[in-house]
């Protein structure tokens, strides 16, 4: 400084004005512990006041949305089973029907085949008494003929020869 230069101090907090000209005082002084303080109520306000909140908030928010996720992908995983069990029952009663289908078409063919077998005899049975019928009637009727041709034969004889005979 210069020795001719009147010297004017101010103080005014952690700042000394010397002549116009500010000058920080580096010596710790009382404002160190109202900024201490005012840090630490700040602090404290912010972390129980702000961040414990939020981060309990976003900690529940990821349990429930993390839970929700493996409660959809158990539940995923169990749709996914009990379709395949369906499936497999489906096919089981598919093949079931089929070989029900095929016993039954089986059995319907046999029982098919026996009637018509029945229904043959039947007729056979019925045509060889109606040709031994017939070969009875043929017989009769060949005799009455016969009878008939010979009652003629005498009747025109009996005409011809003007006689009985």
């Amino acid at each position: 400084m210069l020795p001719s230069a009147r010297l004017t101090c101010y103080r005014s907090g952690a700042f000394l004005s010397v002549q116009g000209i500010f000058v920080i005082d580096l010596l710790p002084n009382i404002t160190v512990l109202y900024q201490w303080v005012i840090f630490m109520i700040a602090l404290l306000t912010l972390h129980f006041g702000v961040f414990k909140p939020v981060l309990r908030i976003l900690n529940e928010r990821k349990a429930k949305t993390t839970g929700a996720k493996e409660n959809a992908i158990r539940l995923q995983h169990r749709s996914d089973e009990i379709l395949d069990q369906c499936e497999k029952k489906i096919e089981q009663a598919r093949t079931a029907g089929m070989r029900k289908r095929e016993e039954r078409l089986q059995s319907a063919e046999k029982i098919k085949e026996e009637l018509l077998k029945n229904t043959r005899d039947e007729i056979d049975e019925r045509l060889e008494k109606v040709h031994h019928q017939i070969e009875v009637e043929t017989k009769e009727a060949t005799l009455q003929l016969n009878q008939y041709a010979q009652q003629m034969g005498h009747e025109i004889a009996s005409k011809l020869l003007e006689r009985e005979i």
